[in-house]
C-alpha cells in the first residue's frame, strides 16, 4: 500500500499539476488560479451562466418596458374620459403617466446601489437569488394591482413598480460581475454582451406578447369598448401582458441558487481557498490542482470591506476618473435610451402611424389605435434594437469597448438631430423614412453605449469593489433614465416630440465626450487591469503585460 502511494506521488511529481509552477505563497498560487480562469476553454458552464444571468436581464427588460406598452391601455380602462393637450383620449394624466413610468426606475437606482454593495459584502451568490425572488413576487403584485378608484389604483400599482425596480436594479451589478469574473479574458466582452443581449429579447418579447394578447381580445375590444367609457377588456389585456413576464423568472430561480460563488471573490476578498477550490471544482473539475490553495490560505486574513478602504481606493486618481467615466456615460445614455423606449408608443402615435382616439370613437377605432401602437413599437424593436445587441456580441472583442461606445454615441447624436430637424417633412412625406431613422438610433444604442456601459464597469474595478462600482455606475444610469422619463413626459406634453428628440441629441454628444474617461479593457485579464494580486516575483503572460501597460495609459 505504501509503495503504491509512493509510486503515485512520484508519478504525480513527474507529471506535475496545472498549478505547480505557481506553487508558493498565497498570492502566487491564487494568481495561478486566475491564469486557469483567464485561459479556460468555452464550455457548458459558460453556456449555463449566460442563460441563468441572461434570463434575469430578459425579465428586467420585459418588466421595465411593458409599462410603456400598457400605459395607453390603462388610460382607456381607468381614465377613459381624460383628454390630452391635443384633445385625444388614451393617455394618462401627465403626473400619473410619469409616476407609473418613473417609480420602477427610482427603485432600480436604489437596488443597484444596495445590491452592488451587498455583492461585495456578502458575495455574489446569495444576493443574486434574492433579486429574482423580489422580481417574481412584485411582478405578480403589479398584475394583480387593485381594481379600486383610479387614484388608488395608480398608488398601488406605482408601489409595486417601485419594489419591482429594486429587484431589477440588484440584478445589474451582480449579473455583470458574475459573468465577468467567471469568463476567460479572450471572450469576456462577448459573454457579457451575450448576457446583456437578453435585454433585447425581453424588449422584443414584451412587444410581441402585447401584439398577440391585444389581437386575441380584438372581438371584445371592438364590441364592448366605446371612447369615453371604461374598457374592461383592455384592463384584462394589460394584466395578462404583465403577468406573462414572471414565467421565465420562476423557471430559472432554482438554477440561479445553484450557481457557485466566483473564485475571484473567495480568493481576493474572503481569502478562503477551500471554498475557492469547491467553486473551481464545480466549473472546471480540477480539484487536486487547488488542494495547495487551502494550505496557502491558512495564515491569510479576510480582506474586509470598509468605507475607509473604499475611500482610499477612490483616492487613486485613476480609479476615481474611471468611476466618474463609467457613471457619467451611463447617465447620458439612459437619459435618451429610456425616454425613447418608454415613449416609443407615443412617438408612433405622434407621427401618425396609429389613428388618434377621439371622444365617441367606436370600439373598432380603439382596437385599431391600440394594436397599431404596440405593433408599430414591435417593428421598431425588430428593425433596430435587437440586432444591435448581437452585432456587439460579434464585434466587441475585435473593435474594442471604447471604439464601439464612441461610434454609438456619435451615430445616435447624428440620427436624433436628423429626426428632430426633419420632423415636419418626414411626418408629412416620408413616414417610413422616419421609422427607419428612429430605429437606427436603437441599433447604435445597443451596438454602442447601452451594451458597453454595462460591460466596462464589470471589468475596470478591483474585485473587492467591483460590484459596488458597477452598482454606482448603473445607478447613475438610472438617475439619467429618471431625468429622461420625467423630462420627456413634461416637455413632450407642452412642446411636442420634435424638441424632445433635439434635446436628447445633446445628451448623446455629452456621452461621447465623457467616453474619453473610460479605460479600454479588451483582451486584458481582470488582474492585469487592476494590478491585482500579482506579486513582483510572478511573471505575467506577454498579453497581460501589454494589457497592464494599456490600462495604466
Amino acid at each position: 500500500m505504501a509503495a503504491t502511494k509512493a509510486n503515485g506521488e512520484a508519478a504525480k511529481t513527474s507529471k506535475g499539476t496545472k498549478l505547480d509552477k505557481y506553487a508558493g505563497d498565497f498570492d502566487t498560487v491564487s494568481s495561478g488560479m486566475f491564469h486557469e480562469l483567464n485561459h479556460a476553454q468555452f464550455g457548458w458552464f459558460h453556456v449555463k451562466a449566460i442563460l441563468i444571468s441572461g434570463v434575469g436581464f430578459f425579465t428586467d427588460a420585459y418588466d421595465l418596458y411593458t409599462v410603456g406598452l400598457i400605459s395607453q391601455m390603462i388610460a382607456l380602462a381607468r381614465f377613459p374620459d381624460h383628454l390630452s393637450s391635443k384633445g385625444t383620449l388614451g393617455s394618462l394624466p401627465v403626473g400619473y403617466d410619469m409616476t407609473v413610468k418613473g417609480t420602477a426606475l427610482v427603485g432600480t437606482l436604489i437596488g443597484q446601489l444596495v445590491f452592488g454593495l451587498l455583492g461585495d459584502k456578502l458575495g455574489r451568490k446569495a444576493p443574486y437569488g434574492w433579486t429574482l425572488l423580489i422580481m417574481i413576487f412584485t411582478t405578480i403584485g403589479c398584475a394583480a394591482a387593485t381594481w379600486g378608484p383610479p387614484a388608488t389604483f395608480i398608488g398601488v400599482f406605482a408601489m409595486w413598480r417601485f419594489l419591482l425596480g429594486i429587484g431589477i436594479g440588484g440584478d445589474y451589478p451582480l449579473s455583470a460581475v458574475i459573468t465577468s469574473e467567471y469568463t476567460p479574458r479572450h471572450m469576456r466582452g462577448a459573454m457579457m454582451a451575450a448576457v446583456f443581449s437578453m435585454q433585447g429579447i425581453g424588449f422584443l418579447s414584451a412587444s410581441l406578447v402585447a401584439v398577440v394578447v391585444t389581437a386575441a381580445f380584438r372581438s371584445s375590444i371592438s364590441s364592448q369598448c366605446v371612447a369615453g367609457k371604461p374598457c374592461a377588456a383592455l384592463d384584462h389585456v394589460w394584466r395578462i401582458i404583465v403577468a406573462i413576464g414572471v414565467v421565465p423568472a420562476i423557471a430559472t430561480y432554482y438554477l440561479r441558487t445553484r450557481l457557485p460563488e466566483t473564485p475571484r471573490f473567495t480568493a481576493h476578498v474572503e481569502k478562503d481557498m477551500a471554498k475557492a477550490e469547491a467553486d473551481m471544482r464545480s466549473v472546471f473539475d480540477n480539484t487536486d490542482d487547488f488542494r495547495k490553495l487551502e494550505r496557502a490560505h491558512r495564515d491569510t486574513a479576510k480582506d474586509a470591506i470598509t468605507w475607509a478602504s473604499f475611500k482610499a481606493y477612490l483616492g487613486t486618481k485613476r480609479n476615481a476618473l474611471w468611476l466618474f467615466g463609467t457613471a457619467s456615460t451611463w447617465f447620458m445614455l439612459d437619459v435618451a435610451f429610456y425616454a425613447q423606449n418608454l415613449y416609443t408608443p407615443k412617438v408612433v402615435s405622434d407621427i401618425g402611424y396609429a389613428m388618434p382616439i377621439k371622444p365617441g370613437s367606436s370600439g373598432a377605432v380603439i382596437y385599431d389605435a391600440v394594436f397599431k401602437s404596440v405593433s408599430g413599437t414591435a417593428i421598431i424593436i425588430i428593425m433596430g434594437l435587437v440586432p444591435g445587441y448581437f452585432i456587439t456580441v460579434a464585434t466587441v472583442e475585435k473593435m474594442g469597448r471604447r471604439t464601439i461606445q464612441f461610434m454609438g454615441f456619435a451615430m445616435m447624436t447624428i440620427l436624433l438631430v436628423i429626426c428632430s430637424a426633419a420632423w415636419v417633412p418626414l411626418r408629412a412625406h416620408a413616414l417610413w423614412a422616419f421609422i427607419v431613422l428612429y430605429a437606427l438610433t436603437f441599433l447604435f444604442a445597443n451596438w454602442g453605449p447601452n451594451t458597453t456601459t454595462f460591460i466596462v464597469p464589470g471589468e475596470a474595478f478591483s474585485t473587492k469593489f467591483r460590484s459596488t462600482c458597477h452598482g454606482i455606475s448603473a445607478a447613475a444610469g438610472k438617475a439619467g433614465a429618471i431625468v429622461g422619463v420625467y423630462g420627456f413626459g413634461a416637455i413632450n406634453d407642452h412642446h411636442g416630440t420634435q424638441l424632445c428628440l433635439g434635446l436628447l441629441s445633446i445628451f448623446m454628444f455629452a456621452g461621447l465626450l465623457f467616453t474619453f474617461l473610460i479605460p479600454e479593457t479588451t483582451g486584458m485579464s481582470l488582474e492585469a487591469i487592476n494590478d491585482e494580486d500579482v506579486p513582483r516575483h510572478v511573471h505575467l503572460d506577454p498579453e497581460q503585460q501589454d494589457g497592464a501597460t494599456k490600462a495604466k495609459a
